[in-house]
């Protein structure tokens, strides 16, 4: 029965992981800059530094570029 609880959980973060991971791309071309127009001109290592923050926090993110949208 534990083994199974962790199992799914465990598929369930990887899952998260797998939509943030896929969010970032789409993201990063265009969302970013609706938010910050600055970051048009950051280097490519800023880019790549934010990533793990992109890929934990995708749903906060989704929702501000939603709303940046309208």
């Amino acid at each position: 029965m534990v083994v199974q609880i962790v199992s799914i959980l465990l598929i369930m973060a990887g899952l998260y992981l797998l939509i943030g991971i896929v969010f970032y791309f789409p993201f990063m071309k265009t969302g970013v800059h609706l938010m910050d127009g600055g970051v048009k001109k950051a280097p490519r290592f800023f880019k790549v530094l934010i990533f793990p923050g992109v890929v934990a926090l995708w749903p906060v993110l989704l929702k501000k570029w939603r709303a940046a949208k309208a």
